[in-house]
């Protein structure tokens, strides 16, 4: 018992330093007298519930991936470094690519069981600095899917030769009739 008590203090302790930084979960606790980790914990046990039983699960999950990313997002842009501008500009592209996936989908995924529960665990190893998950999945497939899509559009259409350069102020199609006549 004494062994559980230790690994509480210490993750305790380490939350709640984490949650000093946070404004909203100060707030908290000087106007509840309940402590921001045990608020904290709470909040995201009752989110975690919700979405398990499927009680507004959609908004939820969306909330989750749109509300702290741009929040994240918001200060990555006014941090000096850009190392952080290019894990939140990544993620929205693979957040984004994800929804529209999805909204193509859904009529598939209304019928997988616990399906937003999945999501909104994805969703989290997406946006979390310490797995980079939306780096992971951009450089491993999402990335060579674009360039490969970018360069078979940008492919030639037609077998036609290309227009002649002129250094004149003629149109090219005009220049080329010169030279015929």
């Amino acid at each position: 018992m004494e062994k559980a008590r230790q690994i509480h203090d210490r993750y305790y302790e380490i939350a709640d330093r984490h949650l000093s930084n946070v404004s909203l979960a100060n707030t908290f606790q000087a106007k509840t007298g309940v402590s921001k980790v045990y608020g904290a914990v709470g909040t995201s046990a009752l989110v975690v519930s919700m979405v398990f039983f499927n009680i507004a699960a959609p908004l939820l999950v969306n909330l989750t991936g749109f509300g702290y990313a741009a929040y994240a997002t918001m200060n990555a842009i006014e941090s000096p470094g850009k190392e952080d501008d290019a894990q939140w500009l990544t993620y929205w592209v693979v957040y984004g690519f994800l929804n529209v996936l999805e909204y193509f989908t859904g009529f598939i995924t209304y019928w997988v069981p616990f399906y937003f529960v999945f999501k909104l665990v994805f969703v989290i190893w997406l946006m979390l600095p310490s797995t980079r998950g939306a780096e992971q999945l951009y450089n491993k497939g999402l990335k060579t899917m674009i360039n490969h899509m970018s360069c078979t559009s940008s492919a030639p259409t037609s077998a036609a030769a290309p227009a002649p350069k002129t250094n004149s102020t003629v149109p090219a199609s005009a220049a080329a009739n010169l030279k015929t006549e």
